[in-house]
């Protein structure tokens, strides 16, 4: 398997996101740089060949054009840092557990009850990305800017389901085929990917081109 290879960049990036979050949030240095060797060692695991620290680089990126949008950010902020903090392609429980590392955060940080909730919420939400209800804007916003790169152009999109490929290369081809079909088939089938009118405007149907040719990609291989 080939190792995730990071970019100081994207490292430097995700780095400087995290102190102005934990200063925000009245973070000791210590309580901080320990969390985040937390963060880094996770996204860094060598299976992990799209949900590692460009993923939540590329989350950070959006959370940055659309802040002034986002009600608490520090809440939305700390979600797109711990939604995939526990990453194991072979397990059907990583948000649950990606939980569990974050209330332990949230017990450190004396994070209050409504914001340790509210990420919680945000977390769990990633399981199964039902449309939100959009009177919560947060989460609609969150959730959107984790399959953004569902819209993305063609060439981006076929590298991220490159990378997805590798993430399950514990399966066969056929049993691959067949479960990515039925996932990306779920996803067309819904009214819209993405619950904020924002993000639907910028993606949508771009989105939807990128999966139905995906899918022919993956028939023409049976």
């Amino acid at each position: 398997m080939t190792a995730y290879i990071m970019s100081k960049e994207t490292s430097n990036f995700v780095y400087n996101h995290w102190k102005n979050l934990t200063n925000t949030l009245n973070l000791s240095p210590k309580i901080s740089e320990n969390w985040w060797s937390v963060i880094f060692r996770h996204y860094t695991q060598e299976w992990r060949h799209y949900h590692s620290l460009s993923h939540i680089e590329n989350l950070l990126q959006l959370f940055d054009q659309w802040r002034q949008r986002i009600v608490e950010p520090e809440n939305v902020a700390l979600a797109i840092f711990f939604h995939d903090i526990v990453y194991n392609p072979t397990a059907r429980d990583n948000e649950d557990r990606s939980v569990i590392i974050f209330n332990k955060f949230a017990d450190e940080a004396n994070l209050g009850i409504t914001a340790k909730l509210a990420v919680t919420d945000m977390i769990i939400a990633t399981k199964y990305h039902v449309l939100c209800n959009r009177d919560d804007s947060d989460l609609c916003f969150f959730l959107d800017f984790d399959l953004a790169i569902m819209g993305q152009k063609e060439e981006v999109y076929r590298e991220y389901s490159a990378k997805i490929r590798r993430e399950y290369d514990h399966y066969d081809d056929s049993t691959y085929r067949t479960g990515r079909t039925a996932i990306l088939q779920t996803l067309l089938n819904s009214p819209s990917l993405y619950s904020s009118e924002e993000m639907r405007q910028e993606f949508e149907a771009q989105a939807r081109i990128n999966m139905i040719q995906e899918i022919k990609n993956l028939q023409s291989k049976f």
